[in-house]
């Protein structure tokens, strides 16, 4: 465990399969304590073992009202992070809310603007900008390993039955689709991995143009999208929840090339070894190895949520998302969403 020298308690709004990975980071995170979760299902059989010892509000406004919550982690579908982050702020709360932070960046700006009236902590919940791995690639990056970065490939995709259980990723109303789900992903690395190379935490694409297959619920099942960065960087990225692709991260420089895969899962998710592939482009390939082990996927999160709230911050620090970064990566997704009629 790790001593972040405060305590803090934390409750959870939409308690689903993510947030008991949280939870359970919660519990591995010394003096932060899950004290209670908000449900409007709050006689689910399973919340008790999910969830054990925390508090079951009927309802996300019990939650607000809890005067023992200090921060509140917000996993409900996409559309309502936007309102229940605000509402957690005006009620004095810290927030984590997942990824997308939003539904656009409209909402997200208001979202970060209710933190600032507020002195609140409000963050977008990107587990694996928080990792070491990306720290190490960075590194690696600015070491000049590959020389200077041309091009970007990533893709993050999976194909997922369309039945009940994963109702909302074919749910329009719900935010399903490819792009808020998973293309975030690719896109706020691509803008990372750019910004490194630009000297800088993140850097905007100058131009995005996106492509994508519409299924008969209306959302994007498979989608791709272009993105031109300054220096001359192009990003090819590729999302999907009814196709499984490589989910690799490749990035080539004018030296070499490297190769992440599964980036955004780090080795594992209850800790592993994650590793960094590197291949100079006059051969010597060599691997740079991660090790997580007995930390989970989520944890970092929560320590950085931790560290910011006792430091007094109002945002994560980089290579985490900060609130200009989230605000960026928003302006892209809704621009590939706009190129393909969403």
């Amino acid at each position: 465990m790790t001593d972040l020298r405060g305590s803090l308690r934390w409750g959870i709004i939409g308690p689903g399969r993510i947030a008991r990975r949280v939870a359970d980071a919660i519990g591995r995170c010394e003096s932060n304590t899950l004290v209670a979760v908000a449900s409007r299902q709050p006689d689910h059989k399973e919340l008790a073992a999910y969830f054990p010892g925390a508090r079951v509000h009927t309802g996300y406004d019990a939650i607000l009202e809890d005067e023992e919550v200090d921060v509140v982690y917000i996993a409900t579908p996409h559309p309502f992070h936007a309102e229940w982050s605000i509402r957690a702020a005006d009620a004095g709360k810290h927030v984590l809310c997942e990824k997308p932070i939003s539904m656009c960046r409209p909402d997200a700006e208001d979202m970060f603007a209710a933190a600032r009236r507020n002195g609140t902590f409000m963050g977008e919940a990107f587990m694996y900008r928080l990792h070491p791995q990306t720290q190490k690639l960075i590194e690696i990056l600015e070491s000049g390993a590959i020389g200077d970065v041309a091009f970007i490939k990533s893709s993050f995709a999976f194909a997922v039955e369309r039945d009940e259980a994963n109702r909302r990723l074919y749910d329009v109303e719900l935010g399903g689709g490819g792009i808020l789900d998973l293309g975030v992903y690719p896109v706020s690395m691509a803008r990372l991995i750019a910004g490194v190379s630009n000297g800088t935490r993140f850097v905007e694409p100058l131009e995005t143009r996106g492509m994508a297959y519409i299924g008969a619920t209306g959302v994007d099942e498979r989608a791709s999208a272009l993105l031109r960065f300054p220096a001359n960087i192009l990003a090819e990225l590729s999302c999907a929840i009814s196709l499984q692709l490589d989910n690799k991260l490749r990035v080539f420089g004018s030296r070499g090339r490297l190769e992440i895969q599964d980036f955004w899962f780090c080795g594992g998710l209850d800790g592993g070894t994650a590793r960094i592939d590197v291949f100079p482009i006059h051969g010597g390939n060599y691997s740079v190895a991660v090790d997580s082990s007995g930390r989970g996927l989520y944890d970092f999160e929560v320590e950085a949520t931790a560290r910011a709230i006792a430091a007094g911050q109002q945002e994560f620090a980089a290579p985490g998302m900060s609130w200009d970064d989230s605000l960026g990566n928003m302006q892209v997704i809704d621009e590939w969403r706009r190129t393909i009629g969403h």
